[in-house]
């Protein structure tokens, strides 16, 4: 690793008195010291390097923060502060004297939870944790002494920021210093889809490697302190393996599909029911932990899973299957669009006839996708029906992004002017919203790109009157193209993960940070699928 890279950029923050260093590891968090902005700097980085890997730890990234300014408030307002901001997204260190001896950098106060949930509320109503600070002073602080608040009721702290470089290898890389990408490296313009390229092949990887020999995913964790989510959901399962198969078919990874396809496999012989009364139809049920429902949306993206496995190998294994699963699928929707959400398994009787929104989209688009592949005029006569109910109904309000898929396919079959104003809505009445959106909120560069589609196929009927009648087309490429690179804030890149507590479990991984950075794999799965989409259509010039 090459330290004189660091002593390099030290001229550089020549007024910053402190340097803030991270060693990162793969299993364990990072080691994280300050140090004088001085010529003996690399020295005493070497020393403590030295000292870890004699301990068995070996360093794998070094990450520098300069000092670089700061400003004193009471620690009232601070503590009044904290609770405030939306959780996980604090950008600023904390230190509790002028010397910086007990001070922590931002990436170690989201990392380690410090602010967390307040327990029976809400995830957002939260707390400053005494007990959490405390068990990483006492892991992985050399400081003295136990953290209370009363200790600093009438006291001033220091809130500071800083300039971060990650030294990976022999690359030292500039980290973004301010807002909510702080702390994440800066891509160089112009080289956006080459990282975009990178994302997508790790976290299909990392998706593939969730795959247990029995087919089932491992379903996700929270690794604030490594722990597993101890619950499964079936529907997850499926839309999952779809977008693992998008990225492997993007990687062409053929070894990959047919690892995937274990996936397909396990869930056909575990949660796929044949109505014994209509052997024709058939349905997905979860049974995990005694729910026992068929849900719409589970059929759904089962067809859209299973479709999109026959269109890259060519296979037609699934084809009955997936005609029996549309079948099961239309005895859910009405003649008019209406749909019930949720059945009794095995019963078939209505267990909720409205749950969540997003499972008519997921059926249109799954129904869609199958007429695409057998073209049996009854799946598409259903799609219509539910596009009518969708159309009478505005549910372009809620900026569905698997109606925006369908919406797409459809008038690429069906070019009615009907079907593009939808979808021209469906896109474009919460644009400010999504650029403004502090969120990662991934399924949003999904929805847009699939709406980036369907535009350029209006400009190819010549309908470029209707686009601007609905459309605001710089705000929306705009919005794409923000939304494209403000999602790499939900990526494990090294000089974010370093310092959870099992870096290596998370590496290259996607995730949810208000969620206490949840990593499930339908969260990786959204990201994916956006920024393939992306990579394959949008047009950089824009």
């Amino acid at each position: 690793m090459n330290l004189n890279l660091i002593d390099e950029i030290r001229e550089k923050h020549s007024d910053s008195n402190w340097l803030f260093i991270s060693l990162g590891f793969l299993n364990r968090r990072a080691h994280v010291f300050k140090i004088k902005n001085n010529n003996y700097a690399v020295k005493n980085i070497q020393n403590e390097v030295l000292k870890l890997s004699r301990s068995g730890h070996e360093t794998e990234w070094i990450r520098a923060d300069f000092l670089k300014n700061q400003e004193e408030v009471t620690f009232t307002e601070l503590l009044e502060e904290l609770p405030k901001i939306r959780r996980n997204y604090i950008d600023f260190g904390i230190s509790f004297d002028s010397s910086f001896t007990l001070s922590f950098l931002p990436e170690e106060i989201n990392a380690n939870a410090f602010v967390r949930p307040i327990p029976g509320k809400d995830h957002q109503s939260l707390f400053v944790c005494e007990r959490n600070i405390n068990t990483y002073l006492k892991k992985f602080k050399s400081y003295r002494g136990i953290y209370f608040h009363k200790k600093y009721a009438n006291k001033n702290v220091i809130k500071f920021y800083t300039q971060g470089y990650l030294l990976d290898g022999n690359e030292l890389l500039e980290l973004i210093p301010d807002g909510n990408m702080h702390g994440i490296r800066k891509v160089e313009a112009g080289k956006e889809k080459e990282e975009y390229g990178k994302m997508i092949k790790t976290a299909t990887n990392y998706l593939l490697n969730q795959v247990k020999d029995n087919g089932k995913y491992e379903y996700g964790k929270f690794p604030h302190f490594d722990k597993k989510i101890g619950f499964y959901n079936v529907l997850r399962h499926a839309s999952s393996t779809y977008s693992l198969l998008e990225g492997l078919e993007y990687l062409e990874d053929e070894s990959g599909i047919e690892k995937a396809k274990e996936t397909l496999d396990y869930l056909l012989e575990n949660n796929l029911y044949v109505d014994p009364a209509e052997k024709d139809a058939a349905y997905i049920f979860d049974d995990t932990k005694q729910i026992n429902e068929i849900k719409l949306g589970q059929n759904g993206v089962a067809l859209i899973a299973l479709v999109q496995y026959m269109n890259m190998t060519g296979s037609k294994e699934y084809l009955e299957t997936a005609r029996k699963l549309a079948r099961g699928t239309m005895r859910m929707i009405g003649e008019e669009g209406d749909t019930v959400h949720v059945l009794n398994y095995p019963e078939l009787t209505v267990k909720e006839e409205k749950r969540v929104i997003y499972y008519d989209g997921e059926a249109a688009f799954g129904l869609m996708r199958l007429y695409q592949l057998d073209e049996n005029p009854e799946w598409l006569e259903y799609v219509e029906i539910l596009f009518n109910h969708f159309i009478e109904n505005d549910y372009w309000k809620y900026s569905d992004h698997w109606l925006s898929y369908c919406t797409y396919e459809l008038s690429k079959v069906k070019p009615e002017e009907k079907y593009f104003i939808f979808g021209l809505k469906n896109v474009s009445k919460r644009l400010k919203f999504i650029y403004q959106r502090e969120t990662t909120f991934p399924t949003f560069l999904e929805m847009l790109m699939a709406g980036y589609r369907m535009v350029d196929l209006m400009k190819e009927k010549g309908m470029h009157e209707l686009v601007a009648e609905y459309l605001d087309e710089e705000m929306f490429n705009k919005t794409i193209g923000k939304r494209a690179e403000y999602q790499r804030t939900g990526y494990f890149y090294p000089e974010v993960s370093m310092y959870f507590k099992n870096p290596e479990s998370i590496l290259g991984s996607f995730f949810i940070k208000h969620h206490g950075y949840r990593v499930r794999i339908d969260d990786v799965q959204h990201y994916i699928s956006g920024y393939i989409q992306y990579m394959r259509y949008f047009k950089l010039s824009n």
